[in-house]
């Protein structure tokens, strides 16, 4: 018996002796870590998120700013009559109680943590909420900041939009204060500068009991707002090329010749930026099963063949060569047989005999197929690439980079591709580009867009590449370009205007649709010391001639007025 004892004294002994131990290794060791933890639980950050950075154009106008908006929130701690909450507030703002229970059930998080149960409320509703609100323990009215875009769907495609991010998303955003009722940007600008205007959320640090209800505020971290963005675009001439569309399909893209900055970049049909603020809407289900295809930004994006645009390269490429010279003249019959294969001039009747101002006035078909055996594939396609074609442009956003035929053609297909016809995908941005190329006698220039963030402007682009033609063959073309829109006879003489001297070239291009084209312009002007080059096109829009042309003429009268740029 006595030895029984004292083994149970040993072995009490020593479990003692393991737990007092233990206990040591607990409080000297790691107690640091465990209080830690236990501050970590008795503390909890209520987020208030920054007001987003504005975004404005060249002068100042607004494209992207914020809006002050209410949202109905109930904290689940301080409710006392659940049932009477829901019925009240569904009663207010004209939505059902079980529908509002179950965003309730969606929303809520911790105890002393606000859930969101109604957005974007008017400001009339919100006022008779807060003045009842006494009435109803745990119910909340939050004046919270939203995007708004002033210019609606001005500028949709170029300035993007926002949502909500996706439970994928958050563990990756989560370091930068974004949390699952938080807006982030999803496309153009808003995605790209999206750290710049996010800014720096700030909120509320409180004290939780241990059943997760708050027992004080401890203190506040204010939010800084976001950046804000110079755009070198111009809300007015923006506007005025939308306008412009109407209904019409299309894009348009406007540069400076000589910097590269995009003064204009124009797709249509657009959308609204707010549509995405709430998701799971009917209008953004629209948006995105619209056969129209409103959130394609046609401008860069969308790939179309170019047609009689590309006489332009073209001829300039076959003049630096010495394959021909401003005088040569060919003959125009109305087609042209390679092989078995006869192709056509627009004009079945024919030309006659012309020289190069008189085929691009014209755009005559059978002169420029003519040029392009002449000149051959392995010249014609460096030509096209030489003006950047088949790559993009340098583009900071989302950009296509248009096609060129990889492959050996025949005769007929090197004639097609001369004057812009067969397998060559073009972009509106790369004809402006194109465009500004022969009003700057050849240089190159990459389009760019964000002026200054923060204030603070952007660092040069290397953004001029010369295009190694002769000057006498630049100023060849020019010339041409003139007299397409200056002569009567000339096939862009609707952009014609008293107030500028514009020089262009039209386009009409086939597409898989039959009887339907793309209506082309491109061209600069004034044509002395240019001041805006310009990609106009109209989807399945009939003739470059028609309404691109106009839309031309106004941008050059625009650009030129005095009080303009």
């Amino acid at each position: 018996m006595t030895a029984r004892l004292v083994r149970m004294q040993v072995v009490l002994s020593v479990a003692l002796g393991l737990l007092v131990v233990r206990l040591a290794h607990l409080q000297l060791i790691r107690g640091g870590a465990y209080r830690q933890l236990a501050e970590q639980n008795r503390l909890r950050l209520v987020p208030e998120p920054a007001p987003r950075g504005l975004i404005v154009d060249r002068a100042g106008r607004l494209l992207a700013s914020n809006q002050t908006v209410f949202r109905v929130a109930l904290v689940p701690q301080e409710l006392e009559n659940f049932p009477g909450v829901l019925r009240h507030v569904g009663t207010l703002t004209h939505r059902s109680p079980d529908a509002l229970n179950r965003e309730y059930r969606r929303k809520r998080s911790l105890a002393f943590m606000p859930a969101t149960i109604v957005s974007y409320v008017p400001k009339e509703v919100a006022i008779r909420l807060e003045e009842t609100r006494w009435q109803f323990p745990g119910l909340l009215v939050n004046p919270e900041t939203i995007r708004q875009y002033p210019g609606g769907a001005s500028a949709a495609h170029l300035l993007g939009y926002l949502s909500q991010p996706t439970a994928e998303e958050l563990p990756a955003l989560k370091p930068y204060g974004v949390r699952p009722q938080h807006l982030v940007g999803r496309s153009g600008l808003e995605r790209l500068l999206d750290q710049d205007l996010r800014g720096r959320p700030g909120g509320l640090m409180v004290e939780v009991d241990h059943r997760a209800r708050q027992v004080r505020v401890i203190g506040r971290r204010a939010p800084e707002a976001g950046a804000p963005v110079t755009l070198t675009i111009d809300a007015q001439l923006e506007s005025l090329i939308e306008q412009a569309f109407g209904a019409q399909p299309g894009g348009c893209v406007v540069l400076d010749p000589e910097t590269g900055e995009v003064l204009a970049m124009v797709s249509v049909p657009a959308f609204r930026p707010e549509a995405f603020l709430e998701p799971d809407t009917a209008v953004v289900r629209s948006l995105l099963n619209d056969p129209a295809a409103p959130l394609m930004n046609r401008a860069t994006v969308g790939v179309y063949l170019p047609g009689s645009i590309l006489k332009l390269v073209t001829a300039a490429a076959a003049l630096d060569a010495g394959v021909i010279t401003p005088s040569t003249t060919m003959h125009c019959p109305g087609s042209l047989t390679i092989g078995d294969r006869a192709f056509h001039c627009w004009n079945l009747d024919g030309h006659g005999p012309v020289a190069l101002r008189e085929a691009l006035l014209q755009s005559c078909n059978v002169y420029f197929m003519q040029v392009g055996r002449r000149l051959g594939l392995k010249r014609l396609r460096a030509a096209l690439e030489a003006v950047g074609l088949s790559r993009r442009t340098g583009w900071l956003l989302e950009e296509q980079r248009g096609h060129l035929p990889d492959r050996r053609l025949t005769e007929g297909e090197v004639a097609m591709l001369a004057m812009g016809q067969g397998e060559v995908l073009v972009t509106v941005l790369q004809g402006a580009v194109m465009a500004a190329a022969f009003a700057n006698q050849g240089w190159l220039v990459e389009p760019w867009v964000v002026r200054d963030v923060a204030h603070r402007p952007t660092p040069q682009r290397p953004s001029r590449r010369r295009i190694p033609w002769s000057p006498e063959a630049m100023a060849a073309v020019r010339a041409g370009m003139e007299a397409v829109v200056r002569d009567p006879d000339g096939t862009g003489r609707r952009a014609f205007s008293p107030l500028v001297a514009v020089a262009g070239k039209t386009g009409t291009a086939q597409t898989h649709l039959p009887g339907q084209t793309h209506g082309w312009f491109v061209g600069f002007c004034p044509v002395d010391h240019p001041r805006a080059a310009m990609a106009v096109l109209a989807e399945h829009g009939g003739a470059g001639g028609d309404l691109p042309a106009e839309i031309a003429r106004s941008i050059c009268e625009y650009v030129t007025a005095p009080e303009a740029l």
